[in-house]
């Protein structure tokens, strides 16, 4: 008898087409990105800020992280592929979820202005706050999200195409993202999660 271990469980018929419509979602509001792409560009972004005198732009700053982002790809032998779509993608991402802070220490605001304004710093738990901010974007886009969809979520979040990494650890990731956002999603009997007070999902569009 064939028994599966947690590192060959992959997801099934419904897991992967559930998975496939979350990623939509995400590439549509220009939010996607691969979990390892995703922290090539989370340490661009904190070296550059830590290199940097002066606080760049966010325009600059993501000019300055793609090409970061590029360099420590290579150096762990990733191929970061459409690297500028991806930097970008992470950056809306992380200005949507409040990490990108200005000279006051406040969050960079969501709108026109926000290219242009310089970033001092990242929030402290920066990458949490993010995936935490993607996590509850795609249970507030479906609005039918239970917790059988946890294989999903984690897959479409997490997934690395790395067989070394157990499909149980990105699971753990996953309700350790959900238990981070229990003062915002609660879980219904019926067990679906449910927004206790939705944010302006906002999409901001590519900056030059």
């Amino acid at each position: 008898m064939l028994v599966l271990r947690p590192h060959m469980v992959t997801p099934g018929r419904r897991e992967y087409a559930r998975s496939v419509q979350m990623s939509a979602i995400l590439r549509e509001a220009f939010l996607y990105s691969e979990k390892r792409a995703r922290d090539c560009v989370f340490q661009a972004a904190e070296n550059a800020l830590a290199n940097l005198e002066i606080a760049p732009t966010l325009a600059s700053l993501i000019r300055l992280a793609l090409e970061g982002a590029r360099v420590h790809a290579k150096s762990i032998q990733y191929d970061l592929l459409n690297s500028e779509t991806v930097t970008r993608a992470v950056f809306n991402a992380m200005l949507q979820a409040g990490v990108l802070l200005g000279t006051d220490r406040q969050p960079i605001p969501v709108d026109l202005r926000a290219y242009a304004s310089p970033v001092s710093s990242l929030a402290p738990d920066f990458r949490n706050e993010t995936e935490s901010f993607l996590l509850e974007f795609l249970v507030a886009a479906l609005g039918d999200v239970r917790t059988r969809d946890h294989l999903s979520l984690a897959h479409v979040l997490f997934r690395q195409f790395d067989p070394a990494v157990p499909m149980a650890d990105l699971e753990d990731r996953l309700v350790m993202l959900f238990a981070r956002l229990s003062d915002r999603i609660e879980l219904s009997p019926s067990g679906t999660y449910v927004i206790r007070d939705k944010r302006s999902y906002l999409t901001v569009a590519e900056s030059t």
